[in-house]
């Protein structure tokens, strides 16, 4: 990085600054006012303290590219490198022994756009609001923008229509490539999208550049390659007792062949000589339920099947670290993260999630004392999560569950009458979460609460392909 590029981030941090005097940042106003979005909003975080580590971090991701894969649907406890005993995710798992792997990392919302909106604004759900056909406020600083800002070219590769510029999603990045077509995606998969990267790469790499690439697998449609489906068919998946099996069979096939994705992705990063110089992050979305508490899909269960994901980050350098970290982490911390790293000024009062930057370095074992979910559908539940315990709470504030994670991993008994303090301690620790949201969720703790109609995010216009893709896709009924 030279002197040029040192001047720039300056002149803009100095905007940044002097903004702040002029532009209120809208995160606490649930009926604030449209307005063009601002280049810049006001606000910066302190980065992390610059010790020996955290210097030796920043120095090798210095000019580095920034990749994340989604592979949409993909649950934690179906992977090898998390404990699954089934075969897989061979590449995932090679890849794990060279990347910090997050083992205890939860998403805001079981379901892909809320989920990709909270990734990309660091905000939970309850204030960037998005939900159903909607986009996020004009003013809202996003990962895209923050990253273009420091020079990095911007491109979003997409096979999910949900995750499209279709559905307002990616229009902030400098260019979108996706493949919707379900016909083409049945028949070919992540190949359509793996030919457009590929072709990406040829022209793209001389520039440092940020890619998120959103692979559909293994999402529903189930439509790995019949070898794949093979390997599981008519058996019984390992340590599932309650559920559908064929539908867990379906499904590892499925994660299978999106775990070949990411080998092929590694592969062409690789090829195109920028592999190492690359933080390279493979995620998810959400993850997906198989009838285990009565919930098929995800965006409806507020279990650890749907809302515990995967997280790997292969960092660049030459002393390349491998952990296994045990820290409280959700996606909302992963843009300050990032930002943290590259020393890249971003609105702390914006972004409600926490650099984990510390926790990379070694010097800290965690930033969050809790992480929070919740979902949509017929029986909205938020969830409250530290290392040990879990609470449900429904919305209407009647119902409640609480599970002990230690003793019960699989969520099977409900120990909340057993357990009045614990509950009341984390009901106190909602609470306190619901009223920093732009939308108060308190309907969940308290039936009587006088809730302000939820304001909603700018609607978005679907034409009627668009509707076809998402019914294809199970989205619509």
């Amino acid at each position: 990085m030279d002197w040029r590029r040192d001047i720039g981030r300056g002149l803009r941090l100095f905007v940044l600054l002097g903004l702040g005097a002029l532009v209120g940042y809208a995160i606490g106003s649930p009926r604030a006012p449209e307005r063009p979005r601002p280049a810049v909003v006001p606000g910066p975080a302190e980065f992390t303290a610059g010790s020996p580590r955290v210097a030796e971090l920043r120095a090798a991701a210095r000019d580095a590219n920034v990749v994340i894969c989604v592979l949409d649907a993909a649950r934690a406890d179906h992977i090898g490198c998390y404990g699954y005993p089934r075969e897989t995710t061979p590449n995932i798992d090679r890849l794990a022994r060279e990347s910090l792997v997050f083992e205890n990392h939860f998403c805001q919302l079981p379901t892909t756009r809320p989920s990709t909106y909270s990734l990309f604004t660091s905000q939970y759900p309850d204030t960037h609001l998005v939900y159903g056909p909607r986009t996020v406020y004009p003013w809202t600083f996003t990962m895209a923008e923050g990253l273009k800002a420091s020079e990095f070219r911007t491109v979003l590769f997409s096979n999910n229509v949900y995750c499209s510029p279709a559905m307002g999603l990616g229009t902030d990045f400098d260019e979108t490539h996706y493949v919707t077509d379900i016909p083409r995606l049945m028949t070919r998969g992540p190949q359509t999208l793996l030919d457009k990267i590929s072709s990406w790469l040829e022209e793209g790499r001389e520039s440092r550049f940020f890619a998120y690439v959103h692979f559909l697998p293994p999402h529903f449609p189930y439509n790995a390659p019949e070898e794949m489906k093979a390997l599981f068919a008519g058996q019984q998946p390992p340590g599932f007792e309650r559920g559908d099996v064929e539908m867990v069979n379906e499904y590892d096939a499925n994660l299978l062949y999106a775990d070949w994705a990411v080998g092929e992705l590694e592969g062409l990063l690789r090829e195109a000589g920028v592999l190492d110089d690359t933080v390279f992050i493979v995620t998810a979305d959400h993850g997906e339920a198989f009838g285990e508490h009565g919930h098929k899909w995800h965006e409806s269960c507020p279990y650890d099947e749907a809302i515990r994901i995967p997280i790997l980050m292969r960092l660049p350098g030459a002393r390349r670290t491998a952990a296994r970290i045990t820290a409280l982490t959700q996606v909302i911390d992963l843009m300050p993260t990032l930002f943290d790293l590259f020393e890249i000024p971003y609105p702390e009062q914006g972004m409600q999630g926490k650099s984990l930057l510390p926790v990379l370095a070694g010097e800290v074992d965690g930033v969050n004392n809790y992480a929070f979910s919740r979902t949509v559908g017929d029986n909205p539940c938020y969830v409250v999560r530290d290392h040990r315990w879990a609470l449900l709470l429904y919305q209407g504030g009647e119902k409640r569950e609480l599970y002990d994670m230690e003793a019960d991993p699989g969520q099977t008994r409900n120990i909340i009458e057993e357990n009045p303090a614990r509950a009341a301690e984390l009901e106190a620790v909602f609470r306190a979460f619901a009223v920093e949201q732009r939308s108060p969720p308190l309907d969940f703790v308290d039936p009587d609460a006088e809730v302000r109609g939820r304001p909603g995010a700018p609607e978005i216009e679907v034409d009627e392909e668009t509707i076809r893709q998402l019914k294809a896709l199970g989205y619509l009924r």
